[in-house]
Parts: C-alpha cells; sequence; structure tokens
C-alpha cells in the first residue's frame, strides 16, 4: 500500500508540478490571476487529439505546443497587458476566456469525453505494482522541465530580468528592461508549461471540454497552498497535494481526494495566508 502511495503521489505530483510552476510565475512576476491556465491544457489536449490521426503523436504534440504558447503570448497582449492594473478585470477576462474555449471546442467537436493512446505503449512493474508506462515519460518529463525552467529563471539573462521586475516592476524599467515584454514571456513560458503537462499526462486518459477547470483548481490550490509567487512552494507543494490525494484515494475514497484541492485552498487561506514558502517576489 505504502508503494502504491509513493508511486502514484509522485505521478500526481509530477503533473501538478507542470501546472503550478506556471500558474505561480505569472502571479509572482506580473501579479496576475491567469484564470484561463486550465484552459491552456484544455487547447492541448485537443490539438494533439484533432491531428494525431493525420500526423502521428509526434507532430501533433508540437502543433499543440505552438498553438498554446501562441496563444497565451496572445492572451497577454489582447487581454492581459490592457488590464494588468486592474487585479479584477484580469480575474473576469482570463474567465471569460477559458468559458470560451470550452464552448469552443464543444461547437468545433463536441462534448463527448474521447481517449487519446499513450505514446508509450505497453506496462512495467515495479516492487510489486504494474503501472501504464506513460507514468514514467511523465515523471521523467516532468523533473527535466522544471530543472530547466528553475535554471532558466535563476542562471540565463531573461530569467534575470524576470527576477527584476518581480520584485520592482518600476527599478526594473529604470535599469532599460521592458516589463511588458518580460511579462509576455513569462505567460508564455506559463502556457508551455501547461502543454508540456497535456502532452505528458493526456495520452492515455480521457479528455472532456470541461476539463479546463479542473486543472485550473489543481494548479490554484497548489499555488496557494506552496505560496503565491513561490517557485520552491509550488513544487514542494505539487508533491505533498500529490502524496495527499493518492493518500485519500487509498485509505478513504477516490470520490472524496477530489475535494482535497478546496479543502486545501479553504485551510490554507484561514491559517496561513502566504502559503508554506511564500513571498510575493520570486526566490
Amino acid at each position: 500500500m505504502i508503494e502504491e502511495i509513493l508511486l502514484f503521489g509522485t505521478v500526481q505530483g509530477s503533473l501538478l508540478a507542470l501546472l503550478a510552476l506556471g500558474f505561480s510565475l505569472v502571479y509572482g512576476v506580473g501579479g496576475l490571476l491567469n484564470l484561463a491556465h486550465g484552459a491552456f491544457y484544455l487547447i492541448t489536449a485537443y490539438m494533439i487529439y484533432w491531428t494525431i490521426p493525420f500526423v502521428g503523436f509526434g507532430i501533433a504534440a508540437v502543433i499543440g505546443l505552438v498553438t498554446v504558447v501562441g496563444v497565451g503570448a496572445v492572451t497577454y497582449l489582447g487581454l492581459l497587458k490592457p488590464l494588468k492594473e486592474s487585479q479584477i478585470g484580469v480575474v473576469l477576462v482570463t474567465f471569460a476566456l477559458a468559458f470560451f474555449f470550452e464552448q469552443f471546442v464543444k461547437f468545433v467537436g463536441d462534448s463527448k469525453t474521447h481517449y487519446i493512446v499513450p505514446f508509450v505503449p505497453g506496462s512495467v512493474t515495479f516492487l510489486g505494482i504494474t503501472f501504464p508506462a506513460q507514468f514514467i515519460a511523465l515523471i521523467v518529463g516532468s523533473l527535466i522541465l522544471v530543472t530547466v525552467v528553475t535554471l532558466f529563471i535563476s542562471k540565463s539573462k531573461i530569467g534575470k530580468s524576470i527576477r527584476a521586475v518581480s520584485q520592482d516592476f518600476e527599478a526594473a524599467k529604470l535599469v532599460g528592461i521592458n516589463p511588458d515584454r518580460i511579462l509576455m514571456i513569462v505567460v508564455m513560458i506559463s502556457a508551455m508549461l501547461v502543454g508540456f503537462a497535456a502532452i505528458l499526462y493526456a495520452p492515455g486518459n480521457f479528455i472532456a471540454p470541461r476539463i479546463g477547470w479542473r486543472y485550473l483548481l489543481l494548479a490554484f490550490s497548489v499555488t496557494i497552498f506552496g505560496g503565491m509567487g513561490s517557485i520552491p512552494g509550488s513544487i514542494i507543494g505539487s508533491f505533498i497535494m500529490g502524496y495527499a490525494t493518492a493518500f485519500t484515494d487509498f485509505f478513504i475514497s477516490p470520490s472524496f481526494s477530489v475535494l482535497i484541492p478546496i479543502v486545501v485552498i479553504l485551510v490554507m487561506l484561514l491559517v496561513r495566508p502566504q502559503g508554506l514558502l511564500g513571498k510575493k517576489e520570486l526566490q
């Protein structure tokens, strides 16, 4: 039983790390609550589903990733940039955008549930547990992506500009940094991370037009738990949430584990609103 909790908790934590890291980045740098975050997962998953019969998984994944990063850039330029001074405006317009994409998917395709075939076929047995080989791709892929993004933020020239904007918007402008360009890059990185989450997790699972809201809730709850704008907090919170969800699945009920993100949001806001490692600036 412990082995199952560790395995499936790691799988869930790997998915949550990709979702929450992007959400936390956008808030930490620009103070923007992007409620279309889950819709980015929806877009990528459906682009893969729609194109995979014609071009195969590899090209379908590239198409999905390019599409969602492009949507992220357009979202910032068309919606977030004009409203970035109004937090309630950003919340309302991104909520509307998420709802639009849900209805768009229903209009273009249908409202039925669809299954995407795993790109890593077969199963693996480890410590007496048999699980889809796709899980290995998710865990390894998440580890690589989180490491690369973290190093990019801390070591690269653009990463240092991102940190500067997150710490002091006006001071960053005075030293020649273009905050709007940096914020657009951050939103695109966020969309890319969500896109990779869909690429690694959607195959082998079912998709439907409503799934975006679930992944938004997961990203939001982990970000609140770990601390809004905290990269280490988001990563640590992702795996704590993943193991808590797996524990609930095995020892209580899978139907109750769906409530875990909501419970986490309520408890953290009451007990420690800043989260585990919450700071406004990136760490």
